[in-house]
């Protein structure tokens, strides 16, 4: 997870079986291996920062080559996991895909899986004219925190709320953290020729639909048709419900995160955006969970579009 202490985090991948990646332990062995740097060391020290790096990547984005392609050519979306946006960092695997799509107004269609590229999976699909919105969710992991450090830095970068931070205290020290989490990740864009149409409506907008996963992010706004300097409302829901005291973040291309804004009771909260460039909004919605395998689960989602010069 982003910004997680090296040596504190397992990652568990059901999809393919109980899989366990101690981090803890490459660590330890990277640092026993440097007083003997031959090339098979230095290229099994490298082999194991790589596991430990994949492993603690946390966001997760969906971004077009362009965000004003051509009406009706081909767009190439990429879907990377990482801490250093918008850069490639970790590939997503095909398996993992339980649904993508592209719309534009009310039509949808399938968003194809190309390929497996370094630091992420390729996916196309056609862009209609006018504004054209892509998601993509994936299967369900599993993730163990062995140190309450790791815990508490994690609740930090999220912006638990305080009933969150309640609960982890009062089991800390009976339960080893695990973690179901869920990653949805959406985009929108305009082709060229439609750069001097007004926003669409909400009856129009792509920007309207919804995934089918749990946690929901949707524009009020038309978000293909920002300027620097606007603001852009969102509305966050879970299960179909307004979502209450969401932690949201925004960043910028090149920035620094700044600080987290809270969903109010409608599930809404505002954006400022500052100048042009790509952007990601990104949450965590965190609660307790009671199941064999695991006694905490998440849904994570991020939403990128870009923000023009203002005209």
């Amino acid at each position: 997870m982003r910004g997680f202490p090296r040596g504190l985090v397992t990652l568990l991948q059901n999809s393919e079986g109980l899989k366990t990646v101690s981090n803890s332990r490459c660590h330890r062995n990277s640092k026993m291996l440097r007083s003997s740097p031959t090339l098979a060391t230095r290229m099994l020290i490298v082999a194991l920062w790589l596991l430990q790096r994949d492993a603690l990547a946390h966001e997760t984005w969906l971004l077009p080559d362009s965000f004003s392609p051509a009406t009706d050519s081909t767009v190439m979306f990429r879907m990377t996991s990482g801490m250093g946006f918008p850069a490639l960092g970790s590939v997503i695997t095909a398996d993992r895909v339980l649904e993508a799509k592209i719309a534009s107004g009310t039509d949808t269609k399938i968003l194809s899986v190309v390929k497996e590229i370094e630091g992420a999976l390729e996916l196309s699909g056609k862009a209609e004219r006018g504004s054209n919105c892509a998601w993509v969710r994936l299967a369900p992991r599993i993730l163990q925190i062995d140190e309450h450090d790791a815990v508490t830095h994690y609740l930090e970068e999220i912006g638990a709320p305080d009933h969150i931070w309640s609960t982890w205290r009062a089991t800390r020290d009976e339960d080893v953290w695990r973690e179901s989490y869920r990653k949805l990740a959406k985009t929108a864009l305009r082709t060229e020729d439609a750069s001097n149409l007004a926003a669409s409506t909400a009856e129009q907008g792509c920007w309207t639909q919804a995934s089918t996963g749990r946690l929901e992010l949707i524009p009020a706004t038309d978000p293909t048709a920002l300027e620097g300097g606007d603001s852009l409302k969102v509305r966050v829901t879970f299960d179909g419900q307004p979502l209450a005291g969401l932690a949201l973040g925004l960043l910028r291309e090149g920035d620094t995160p700044g600080p987290l804004l809270r969903s109010d009771e409608g599930g809404q909260a505002t954006l400022t955006l500052g100048g042009p460039g790509r952007y990601m909004i990104y949450a965590t919605h965190l609660r307790p969970a009671k199941e064999s395998e695991y006694n905490w689960e998440s849904d994570f989602i991020t939403y990128t579009f870009e923000v023009r010069n203002r005209s």
